[in-house]
């Protein structure tokens, strides 16, 4: 079954279920007519009047015209409230009479006769069974005065369904709807409103199943609705006629599915992505975010290094977003040079995203920031990185060095390997796995290792200011920067986004940040991507 979002997007083949997703404004509604228009489809709107209250007698043939009355008129002004339902539980009820009397008919004509299924399988008792399967203790009963019992300890209530939750009848209007689709398709406008999330999930999982030949596509600003659909592939709205494809959910790993649309209101207006490690309330955010404070740049922050490199590779590899562009930064962690060149992904200059802190220039204009001349600023520097050096001594130091020659060791036994291919003999393979060793065997070669990280590390320690803050931890050493510069670690990261985020109109009235932004912004250009698209 072929489904075409946009005219520009290539048809989704397939009957996996369609999530659309994007933030409150961007034009999701009229995308979803304009889907449902050029794709034959039914569409359930957002803005439901859900009411009901006593059920009109009809025929099956007047209801029917009610209801579909009532749909044209929700297509064609969709931004009014769709009233269909009271006549299509009018139709239902009207069907479900007519299809008693059939089988009434067909059961006294054929008395040994098995009944079609359809004739006692109706839509109703299906609208029944599956509104009670989620509302436990409640049962419902429609008729043209339908009514709920709900079980209160031992007391049965029974209310008329006017009175029911807001839940309760959205529940029975959604079931109603797509049980009653005529459509191959149906696009289901914020399917998760007015819904607990687990019933949301659990709802709609009876809906799929309960109707496993109606293709469904979803259109949501509900990330965790949006990732509960089994094997839905996703697309991110842009405007009312436009929208990203994303490849199927089996050409990217899970954790990178999550994480990008769990950002997926970043990139509406975005033509750039950039990941990064950490978390939403990270540092790297903090810093990254105003840096790149620019409105088509989104910084996603997606955890570890090696989601940063999926990311970006799944964006840029897959092309499956036009006119937007991805890049990656990550954190040295002690890993070796060659592990870390990867294209459209810089590794920082500092070990960690912390020790931008304790560049010599950064350092130095915060401390004038915070009132200190030039001879205190040179004063302050250089007993932060006397106290910062004396952190790793004796087992300090050794374990750095035993991280970085294990580190070393993991990526070249990597390459070392990688050359073995399979073979239809398994012990052709095994014998080259075997054979696979290091020229002057293992134990020079980790001897080796050891001796040259040891070196690396002796050197920077004792070296250049910049060397150590690139091979050295900065976690371990970022609170002693602020205190040096007399700064809650706090109050050091609030003024270097703030210095970042002064604009020019700003500037004339900010001098003291003006200052700032104006030493540091030479130095970060040669760390990170340029600031803005």
């Amino acid at each position: 079954m072929d489904i075409k979002l946009t005219e520009k997007t290539p048809a989704i083949t397939g009957d996996h279920p369609i999530v659309i997703i994007g933030p409150n404004g961007v034009g999701k509604t009229r995308l979803g007519v304009s889907i449902v228009q050029n794709n034959n489809a039914e569409r359930i709107a957002a803005l439901r009047d859900v009411e009901i209250s006593d059920v009109p007698h009809q025929t099956v043939g007047q209801a029917k015209g009610e209801v579909r009355s009532s749909m044209n008129r929700t297509m064609n002004s969709h931004w009014q409230r769709s009233n269909e339902i009271q006549h299509l539980m009018s139709e239902i009820l009207a069907d479900d009479r007519e299809l008693a009397v059939q089988y009434r008919d067909e059961h006294l004509a054929n008395p040994s006769d098995e009944p079609d299924i359809k004739l006692s399988e109706t839509r109703l008792r299906r609208i029944v069974k599956i509104w009670n399967r989620h509302f436990p203790g409640r049962r419902i009963s429609l008729d043209y005065q339908p009514v709920v019992e709900r079980q209160i300890d031992k007391e049965v209530v029974t209310y008329p369904i006017a009175h029911m939750s807001e839940g309760e009848r959205t529940a029975l209007y959604l079931i109603t709807r797509v049980i009653s689709c005529g459509k191959d398709i149906v696009l289901v406008d914020e399917p998760e409103t007015f819904f607990h999330p687990l019933l949301a999930r659990n709802l709609w999982n009876d809906l799929e199943a309960e109707m496993p030949n109606l293709r469904f596509i979803y259109v949501t600003h509900d990330i965790p609705f949006a990732l509960s659909r089994r094997g839905a592939q996703f697309a991110v709205a842009r405007s009312e006629i436009e929208v990203d494809v994303l490849p199927p959910t089996s050409e990217i790993p899970s954790e990178v599915i999550t994480e990008v649309l769990g950002a997926a209101s970043f990139s509406i207006s975005a033509s750039r992505l950039i990941f990064c490690e950490g978390r939403a309330d990270s540092l790297d955010q903090a810093i990254l975010s105003a840096w790149h404070n620019c409105d088509n740049t989104a910084v996603i922050p997606v955890g570890s290094c090696q989601s940063v490199r999926e990311c970006v590779s799944v964006f840029r590899e897959q092309n499956f977003t036009d006119g937007l562009e991805a890049f990656g930064y990550i954190d040295r962690d002690g890993w070796p040079d060659r592990f870390l060149i990867v294209q459209n992904i810089k590794a920082h200059q500092v070990s960690e995203i912390e020790g931008i802190f304790a560049l010599e220039t950064v350092f130095k204009a915060l401390a004038k920031f915070n009132g200190a001349d030039e001879n205190t600023a040179n004063e302050q520097f250089e007993a932060f990185l006397k106290e910062a050096r004396g952190a790793f001594s004796d087992v300090n130091l050794n374990k750095q060095i035993l991280t970085r020659a294990k580190l070393r060791a993991e990526v070249e036994l990597k390459a070392l390997l990688n050359p073995i291919a399979p073979n239809e003999d398994l012990k052709v393979v095994g014998a080259a796995f075997e054979k696979a060793e290091p020229e002057g065997g293992w134990q020079n070669y980790l001897g080796k290792i050891f001796t040259e990280e040891q070196s690396r590390l002796e050197a920077s320690l004792h070296g250049e200011p910049r060397e150590f803050v690139r091979d050295f931890p900065a976690k371990s050493y970022f609170g002693m920067a602020a205190k040096h510069l007399k700064l809650v670690p706090e109050k050091m990261v609030e003024a270097l986004c703030n210095a970042l985020l002064l604009t020019d109109a700003e500037a004339d009235k900010e001098q003291k940040l003006k200052q700032l932004r104006d030493a540091i912004v030479p130095v970060l250009e040669k760390c990170f991507w340029s600031r803005r698209a």
